[in-house]
């Protein structure tokens, strides 16, 4: 007999930050890869790449940053709905 459980399932909302990382990742790897394409085409040096390096960590910190923060709201405002369904515990004390 074995002793396996059943797999966890994470939260739907937790989920879909699964893939954050690879998504932060990719957005500076495709930024950096135009900015090597500017620089070698153009011959600006490395501006090119510092500059499309940069709007690319930028642009991924806001799409990582931007639904957590949504889903934090949304949780608060779960929290807040069951504190008001629960009677008050020390009406009674």
């Amino acid at each position: 007999m074995s002793n396996l459980r059943p797999v966890e399932r994470l939260p739907r909302g937790r989920m879909r930050f699964a893939g954050v990382g690879v998504e932060l990742a990719a957005t500076v790897g495709g930024a950096c890869l135009v900015g090597y394409w500017i620089d070698r085409r153009f011959g600006t040096g490395p501006w090119g790449l510092v500059a499309c390096a940069v709007v690319g960590v930028v642009g991924g910190l806001y799409n990582m940053i931007r639904p957590a923060l949504r889903e934090t709201a949304r949780t608060a405002e779960r929290e807040r709905d069951q504190r008001r369904r629960r009677p008050d515990d020390k009406a009674d004390g």
